[in-house]
């Protein structure tokens, strides 16, 4: 589940972190944008940061249900995954805060869009792999005034046992 979420976001062009349900979200934020990285080894002298990428902070605190068919079988698991899409807008005005969340909306939409054809070969019946499914703007995030969403969505995800 956590693969497959991994590689929809890097197909988009976001980096996906697994937060720490110990820590606050806040904490964990601010080490990860603020972290600088050598990203050169021809240039050691380059520093590079992953963390310019719009960030997606997703929580640990994953609860998955199991049910059983009208057949008795079991149905793909559905989990409920609750995440945070964040940037650093170019400068702290009003409007700048709105565009950057706003964008990253549309990339949250285009994330959910990849992930759901990832998941669709796994269904075992002709229900949709993603539902409910949505986001809230939130254009000034925290003490490091980050622009971005807070996404919300059930997932179904593959079976192992047949």
């Amino acid at each position: 589940m956590i693969q497959l979420i991994q590689d929809a976001a890097t197909e988009v062009g976001i980096a996906l972190v697994i937060t720490n349900s110990k820590e606050r979200i806040e904490t964990q934020l601010n080490s990860l944008t603020h972290k600088e990285e050598k990203g050169d080894p021809s240039n050691p002298n380059t520093v590079t940061r992953t963390t310019d990428l719009p960030i997606m902070l997703v929580s640990w605190d994953i609860d998955t249900s199991l049910v059983f068919n009208v057949n008795t079988f079991l149905d793909n698991p559905d989990s409920k995954i609750v995440a945070l899409l964040v940037k650093k807008a170019s400068d702290l005005k009003k409007n700048t805060l709105e565009d950057a969340s706003v964008e990253m909306g549309v990339l949250f939409t285009q994330f959910i869009q990849v992930l759901n054809s990832k998941l669709i070969p796994y269904m075992r019946s002709s229900t949709t792999p993603i539902t409910q499914c949505g986001y809230q703007l939130v254009p000034r995030y925290g003490a490091g005034v980050h622009s971005g969403v807070l996404c919300r969505w059930n997932m179904k995800t593959g079976l192992d046992v047949c």
